[in-house]
């Protein structure tokens, strides 16, 4: 028997107000096989009263750099030490990471270059690619922080997918090129990528930018969201002075190079130009677009913003302001390192008392997925058409700033999360494999004999705390106490554990 609405708000307090659930926080094998650990930790349950809240840093940090630990991760993480983690999070080039490899290998569109890309003509098909190519990375990769950072600087670098009929194909150069290798390096080098990236260039239509005729567009984003923020200090002057300075930057649109950039000289306007106080000379080509990056890359508004951006993305929707203060000193004293401006936020005391954050769409996806160590055909489970009813589709949010990043924007798609939560564990998505019985077989031999101690098992691994009392109680009155051999009983475990994946407890993290 399915769970109601009903009961899914009676079970698990979900009847709570918005400030008791706030205050929530959590927090198969794969393709090319994750294996579990021999074992697997079996918590009791938390005496009446007990906050439920996950505390532990380690949880924290594998929720928040990450999409969620697998089970086993915590227990490795913690006997690693969080500071050695997180260093070994931060030099990804280090870490095995076969298993996504494997996959994004055998995705053919995904590894052309752009002139195959243009001459296959498919290019729903390389979409589709992106997309298999970005949730499997993200729900297999051992490189979880530099994941986490691919999605941040995407929505920082936001493109649309839909700007153009053959923007997959840029997209696909776009995040192999531009936004993946830079993604833990100098920022100064990460804005030179993107802005040399013909996706970002057809995107915001500088490819229409020319001396005739000057498009301000990618010029107000680059000062606007690129770097120094609304509040940067910058005026309509210097939008229209960087403008200029961007004519010409562009994109070849056919013959053998069709798809790449190219800087059209005819086009550049090569008149002196003052951005932010600083002259450009008269008669230069494209120096002046280096030019103004540099300038952009180290002005203290920079700094600031991304700071900011970071903060709000690792710590709380409302950034707390020492810290913004300690991660932009942080960027001009490492010229920009994006690892010392993570490790800065990461190792903070903001951050270990940080309040709880809501995971958006992408990231509640994808950490249910990893709890219960889903294996998932990408290509095969419609996981991009879930990503639409939960509301964030991948690379199709159409303004320049990127997906939201705080919890007022997705508090309206609570259904939608729980319809996922129950579709999963119940087997009900095409292409991806839940078993249950497989993750309890790694219990202690013996430790799980009663609904009480499968309970407590899967508290453990999905909300990595002890169930409060009397919601375990609520799970008990409904599950009943029959063996766990009977199917309906089974059955009831089963939809439990959805109800976990659908709480408060795990939702924020």
């Amino acid at each position: 028997m399915p769970l109601s609405r009903r009961d899914f708000l009676k079970l698990g307090g979900l009847t709570a107000s918005a400030a008791a659930l706030s205050s929530c926080s959590v927090v198969g094998r794969e393709l090319a096989q994750h294996e579990l650990p021999e074992t697997l930790a079996l918590p009791t349950a938390a005496p009446a009263g007990t906050p439920t809240t996950a505390s532990d840093p380690v949880v924290r940090l594998l929720n928040r750099a990450g999409y969620g630990p697998r089970p086993g991760d915590v227990q490795r993480a913690t006997a690693m030490g969080l500071a050695a983690y997180l260093e070994e999070q931060l030099n990804p080039e280090a870490i095995d990471d076969a298993p996504a490899g494997l996959i994004v290998r055998s995705l053919s569109y995904y590894n052309m270059d752009i002139s195959q890309l243009y001459a296959s003509d498919e290019p729903l098909e390389a979409a589709r690619d992106l997309g298999v190519a970005t949730i499997s990375r993200a729900l297999y990769s051992r490189r979880q922080l530099s994941e986490a950072m691919v999605e941040f600087w995407s929505d920082h670098f936001n493109i649309y997918l839909r700007k153009s009929q053959f923007m997959p194909f840029l997209k696909i150069i776009d995040d192999r090129e531009v936004i993946r290798p830079h993604a833990l390096g100098k920022f100064h080098d990460l804005l030179s990528a993107v802005a040399h990236s013909p996706a970002m260039l057809v995107y915001l239509d500088n490819t229409r930018n020319v001396q005739e005729q000057p498009n301000e567009n990618y010029a107000r984003e680059l000062l606007e969201l690129h770097t120094l923020g609304v509040d940067g200090g910058y005026t309509q002057q210097d939008v229209q002075e960087v403008a200029r300075a961007l004519t010409g930057w562009g994109v070849q649109r056919r013959g053998p190079r069709g798809g790449q950039f190219r800087f059209f000289t005819e086009a550049h306007d090569t008149g002196q130009k003052q951005v932010l106080g600083r002259t450009l000379p008269a008669g230069r080509g494209a120096e002046d677009v280096t030019d103004v990056l540099t300038i952009l890359a180290e002005h203290p508004a920079t700094a600031h913003f991304v700071a900011g951006k970071l903060v709000r993305r690792f710590v709380a929707d409302a950034p707390p302001a020492g810290l913004v203060e300690r991660v932009a000193q942080t960027y001009q004293e490492s010229d920009g390192d994006i690892k010392a401006m993570l490790r800065t936020i990461f190792l903070s005391e903001a951050f270990a008392t940080a309040p709880p954050k809501l995971k958006r769409p992408y990231s509640f996806m994808l950490s249910a997925m990893r709890a219960l160590n889903a294996n998932a055909t990408a290509a095969e489970s419609g996981l991009g058409r879930w990503l639409n009813m939960l509301g964030q589709p991948l690379f199709q949010w159409p303004p320049p700033n990127g997906y939201p990043d705080v919890a007022a924007a997705w508090a309206a798609n609570l259904l939608p999360r729980w319809n996922f939560s129950l579709a999963l564990v119940s087997g009900r998505m095409p292409g991806v494999e839940i078993s249950l019985e497989r993750l309890t077989d790694a219990a202690p031999a013996g430790a799980i004999s009663s609904v009480q101690e499968a309970l407590h098992f899967f508290a453990g691994l999905i909300l990595h705390q002890p169930l409060p009392a009397a919601d375990e109680a609520l799970f008990l009155d409904y599950i009943g106490s029959g063996p766990l051999t009977r199917p309906e009983t089974r059955l009831r475990l089963a939809e439990s554990v959805a109800l976990m994946l659908a709480s408060p407890a795990f939702q924020w993290m």
